[in-house]
């Protein structure tokens, strides 16, 4: 028996290693099938961005709405170097480390949950520890590219 979702276009690990079949969607684009997947994200490579400190494990991507699921790593010293918004709502689970907001003295600890609505200034941030953050946006995460990336993609 197949258990297969719907066609999608989902990006990420866990998409990229799911992919069970290819279906061509109602306006012609590529479209996949996936099957459920388990993955244990500590045997995973962490993907260094374009801001210098700062990887991430892309794990799950909507590429149609482009909401996702990731695991960012700041190092100790790094952080978002200004002010910012995104164009979506960012959620943040910290799993180690501590990453403060440098203008509003917030500071995720282990075990702290972070949500930042659709368009609220914030940041800079600052990793006065290395810090671990499970990140998810229910939407694009940038109006327009932040100066900080040089990557398209690390604007994604």
């Amino acid at each position: 028996m197949k258990n297969l979702s719907e066609p999608a276009a989902y990006s990420g690990v866990a998409p990229d290693r799911s992919r069970a079949e290819t279906v061509t969607g109602p306006d012609g684009a590529t479209l996949f099938r996936f099957q459920e997947i388990l993955l244990h994200t500590q045997d995973l490579d962490w993907v260094d961005k374009t801001l210098e400190g700062l990887s991430h494990k892309p794990l799950w991507r909507n590429d149609d709405t482009g909401a996702s699921i990731s695991l960012v790593r700041f190092q100790q010293g790094s952080g978002i170097p200004s002010r910012h918004s995104h164009a979506s709502n960012q959620f943040m689970f910290c799993l180690a480390g501590r990453y403060i907001y440098t203008a509003t003295g917030l500071t995720l600890v282990k075990g702290s949950f972070y949500w930042n609505p659709k368009g609220s200034l914030h940041g800079p941030t600052y990793a006065v520890e290395e810090s671990i953050l499970l990140e998810v946006y229910d939407g694009p995460h940038y109006p327009t590219q932040p100066d900080w990336y040089t990557s398209t993609e690390d604007a994604r």
